[in-house]
């Protein structure tokens, strides 16, 4: 019987160290794997709509008798597009272009000496660009200048007492610099704020026989929304 009890009571201990052990044993589990969301891509090409708007200044040379000023504003709008290419470092590169409505124009009567000269006024119809742009990316934020060619409609006109003395509009080229952000609402949409000057240079026009010598400059501010492809 002793035999007995001591089997058995061998076999509880047994069973209870076994268990101590098992108790103790400690199983590792995998991590969750955590979310990385991926990071936006600058490269891809892109068009969109942009409204702003204008203000600038036309100065003039009528002969060698007097000068003038006009400083036409109002409102613009038109289409953009152009191409990224990240450069690496969040420098991004691109080339932009765009062609805008624009409705900047002013009339003034001009004056000498207290007598009435005539009727002057000057308006832009139309301008685009076509510039470099470079950015530095902060994820989603493209903060950039750009610069390039600029071109436009510019239109003079003058009467004197109702009678036309000038009616004349060229194309002129020159030169336009500006600053903006552009900022990926998402993948695909992209908003875009910018400051841009521009200097369309001088041209000739026929005053009534007198040479008029005017320049335009301006400045504008855009709202825009583009597509990415």
């Amino acid at each position: 019987m002793k035999v007995k009890y001591f089997i058995a009571a061998s076999a509880i201990a047994l069973c209870a160290a076994t268990s101590a052990k098992a108790a103790d044993v400690v199983y590792d589990q995998e991590p969750a794997p955590v979310y990385t969301p991926p990071v936006f891509s600058w490269t891809g090409a892109y068009i969109g709509a942009q409204v702003g708007y204008g203000w600038g200044k036309s100065e003039a040379d009528v002969g060698d008798a007097f000068s003038s000023e006009l400083k036409p504003d109002g409102f613009l709008g038109g289409i953009y597009g152009g191409y990224n290419w990240e450069a690496g470092n969040n420098i991004v590169l691109g080339l932009d272009a765009d062609i805008s409505y624009a409705d900047l124009q002013e009339e003034a009567d001009f004056f000498e000496g207290g007598a009435y000269l005539y009727t002057g006024e000057a308006k832009l119809r139309w301008s685009g660009a076509v510039r470099a742009r470079a950015g530095y990316a902060v994820d989603r934020f493209l903060p950039y200048i750009a610069g390039g060619v600029a071109f436009g409609e510019v239109e003079h006109n003058a009467n004197i007492d109702g009678v036309s003395v000038l009616d004349d509009k060229k194309t002129q080229t020159g030169w336009t610099l500006g600053a903006g952000v552009d900022y990926a609402a998402t993948d695909n949409v992209i908003v875009r704020f910018e400051y841009r000057y521009t200097d369309l240079g001088d041209e000739d026009f026929d005053f009534g026989g007198v040479n008029y010598n005017a320049d335009f400059k301006s400045h504008d501010i855009r709202l825009g929304v583009a597509y990415k492809f």
